[in-house]
């Protein structure tokens, strides 16, 4: 049967359907255990120190009714909205989390992000002109490639995923002059930073403001050629796309306003060593993976300690393989390189339109990568924010990814068998190449069993809960135990209140010191006085160096054992002894006198307790104060305090009074305000664009 031409952005169902089926086997035979059907679990990298305890507490509120905008476990709370990588706010997440149970609902989540990434690089491929096979081979350069090994890292896929529609949005605006085309990036990018983590969308804002103007100016585009686009002309043209692509940041001015609010009150307010940009950089010799890949992914190999040793070009700033991983698959890198040969020799014509200029895109964003530009650009809007240099790698990747693409079209023989068997083996080949290199990068381990669940039986978790009064743990591996649900130090948080930063207001134990008595006296004393009220650890805790504090319990806990991979050893459980000079929990004067309390009652939004004084005192509750947060007395609406630097206080006549706690930030409704006033103009302006007729492009139909 002769060819038959195929509109260049309008691939066929049968080939929609056949590139989904391929989505979900690459799924299913890169991640079988963690599907849904097979209740495995991911362990491993931040899995449990970061992205799991937020989805646990996200899914507990739900089930208790609450909508959650405060995290009250980690440390002394912080708010979880204005935090943003709880995605409390993107709807896949809340529909997930709110009718699925936790391990299912967190695997899920992943898992269909891959597939809707597999099929927009898929469909962003064809949009440039490449055939089914070569679109296929694209997608999975960049999403097993480059998104795989990073599965540790949750918000890599689920935001990552809408990149390539974008992109492809984008492109068929410019070549159609659909005004309907573009007006999709607005609710896509509003879409991609509502899913919680900002520096991808920052990285495709940078690759848009390249591309678009490269192709307008460059490129035959129907908004450059036709003469009779009128005033879409070059200018208004750039001007008309970063204007929708401004209205997909307004959209999500409901998650953006509070993480600004947090920003500036948060580690990252100020440019330190711990906080530069240029962390997870890739070292400009460390680029010979993208070459030799086995060399790094060996049996005996480290590559954490050699990044670490640093090296002849590094960045003198911390990285590890996973933020620095930067590979392609050898198959397609040998055919891009063919391409590129054989085009220098006139062998072949020139390269689709986008396809050069994201290889020029991919050099800028490698450039990046290395860190050393961001001691200039870092004092530049949005660079100096983001850490993870390494994450630029991601505009290579694409570039080799449609170069790898195109290079299987042109290169295989024209039609028949042994064009199927070449593209058959070539996919074949880099399927098997990623298969065998992303567990070698990746951090985290497949089990075939869930871990969280664990946390249901855990014994630890029921001794907590059966305490009459509000617990405070401080457990080793920061966060990890909020997911039982229970409150814990020590903090770790990506963005966090700057007082959790703070070594004036923080606990000055560490692994230095630990073994030190008057280290140890000094720890206790801040526990005490930060509302800690139980103590995990898994070695006994002598009681001479340890004093005040009781034992409990001390017993196997599955939980903490496949946590920490501690399966042969027990974990104890100590309490720290009531001491009237400083009390022992939630709620004090601020004096750091023991208060008694009664009908003690915590939602994530709202606390409640009442107290009976013989005097009029300021009573401490050890929770963080933070903007957003009001205070009644016997229902009276009265001013609010911050007591010993950190905590929320509210000054009590002498007698018996209801205290009620509640959070209502500002920053939420001003977002949200914005969020649906700019909804209301993109739907505005969806209902009168009209649809401009598509013309030719000037580039090449692709063929079935």
């Amino acid at each position: 049967m002769a060819d038959k031409e195929v509109p260049l952005n309008r691939p066929r169902l049968g080939e929609w359907l056949a590139a989904l089926g391929v989505a979900c086997g690459l799924v299913v035979l890169f991640w079988g255990p963690i599907c849904p059907w097979n209740g495995g679990s991911l362990i491993g990298g931040d899995l449990f120190p970061y992205f799991f305890p937020q989805k646990a507490f996200l899914a507990d509120s739900l089930s208790q009714g609450d909508f959650p905008l405060w995290n009250n476990r980690v440390g002394a709370g912080y708010p979880l909205i204005a935090e943003s990588q709880t995605g409390a706010l993107y709807p896949p997440t809340l529909l997930l989390f709110a009718t699925l149970d936790l391990n299912t609902a967190y695997h899920v989540g992943q898992l269909l992000h891959f597939v809707i990434a597999f099929m927009g690089f898929w469909a962003y491929a064809r949009t440039l002109g490449i055939r089914w096979t070569g679109a296929i081979l694209a997608a999975l350069i960049v999403v097993y490639g480059w998104f795989a090994p990073r599965i540790c890292l949750e918000w890599a896929i689920i935001g990552g995923a809408w990149m390539p529609w974008i992109f492809r949005t984008v492109e068929q605006w410019l070549q159609s002059g659909n005004r309907r085309s573009l007006l999709w990036l607005a609710p896509l990018m509003g879409g991609f930073l509502l899913a919680g983590h900002f520096h991808l969308a920052f990285i495709t804002t940078l690759a848009l403001v390249l591309y678009v103007p490269a192709r307008l100016i460059t490129g035959t585009t129907f908004l450059r050629t036709e003469p009779k686009a009128g005033r879409h002309g070059l200018k208004y043209s750039l001007g008309v796309s970063l204007a929708v692509l401004g209205l997909g940041y307004l959209i999500a001015a409901v998650q953006l306003v509070p993480t600004l609010e947090l920003m500036t009150r948060s580690q990252r307010s100020e440019r330190t060593a711990e906080n530069d940009p240029a962390y997870g950089h890739i070292p400009p010799w460390y680029l010979t993976q993208i070459l030799s890949q086995w060399v790094w992914t060996g049996p005996e190999v480290n590559p954490d300690g050699d990044l670490q040793l640093g090296g002849a070009g590094g960045y003198p700033a911390s990285t590890n393989r996973v933020e620095a991983h930067l590979y392609f698959g050898m198959v397609p890198l040998v055919l891009g390189v063919l391409l590129l040969v054989q085009r220098g020799r006139g062998k072949q014509s020139t390269l689709a339109p986008g396809i050069g200029l994201w290889l020029l895109i991919g050099l800028v964003g490698v450039a990046i990568a290395t860190g050393w530009p961001l001691l200039i650009l870092k004092y530049l809007p949005g660079f100096g924010y983001f850490r993870g240099a390494g994450r630029y790698g991601v505009l290579m990747a694409i570039g080799a990814a449609l170069l790898a693409g195109m290079a299987l079209e042109r290169l295989a023989p024209p039609r028949g068998m042994t064009r199927l068997l070449i593209e058959g083996m070539v996919i074949g080949l880099t399927v098997w190449d990623f298969y065998t290199v992303t567990p070698a990068i990746n951090y985290s381990l497949l089990l075939h069993e869930s871990v969280v669940e664990q946390r249901m039986s855990s014994p630890i978790g029921r001794e907590l809960a059966s305490a009459s009064e509000p617990v405070r743990l401080w457990a080793p591996g920061a966060n990890v135990a909020t997911t039982l649900p229970v409150s814990a130090w020590p903090v770790y948080l990506g963005l966090g209140p700057n007082e959790y930063f703070d070594r004036s207001l923080m606990t000055t134990l560490d692994d230095k010191n630990a073994d030190q008595p008057e280290a140890i006296a000094r720890h206790i004393e801040w526990m005490r006085r930060h509302g800690v009220t139980h103590l995990l650890s898994m070695a006994a805790l002598p009681a001479a160096d340890w004093p005040g504090l009781t034992r409990v319990r001390i017993e196997p806990d599955m939980f903490f054992a496949m946590v920490w991979a501690r399966y042969e050893e027990p974990v104890r459980l100590y309490q720290l002894e009531d001491m009237p000079t400083s009390g022992v929990g939630r709620i004090a004067s601020e004096s750091g006198a023991a208060v008694a309390f009664s009908d003690y009652m915590t939602r994530a939004n709202e606390v409640s307790f009442t107290v009976e004084v013989d005097t009029p005192q300021v009573i401490e509750l050890r929770d963080l104060a933070y903007p957003g947060w009001s205070v009644t007395v016997d229902g009276i609406p009265v001013p609010a305090q911050t007591t010993n630097g950190l905590f929320r206080g509210v000054a009590v006549t002498a007698g018996k009074h209801r205290i009620e706690w509640r959070y209502r930030p500002r920053s939420l409704w001003l977002g949200g305000v914005v969020s649906l006033a700019s909804l209301l103009v993109w739907a505005t302006l969806w209902r009168r664009s009209g649809r401009m007729v598509p013309l030719s492009t000037g580039i090449p139909a692709a063929r079935t």
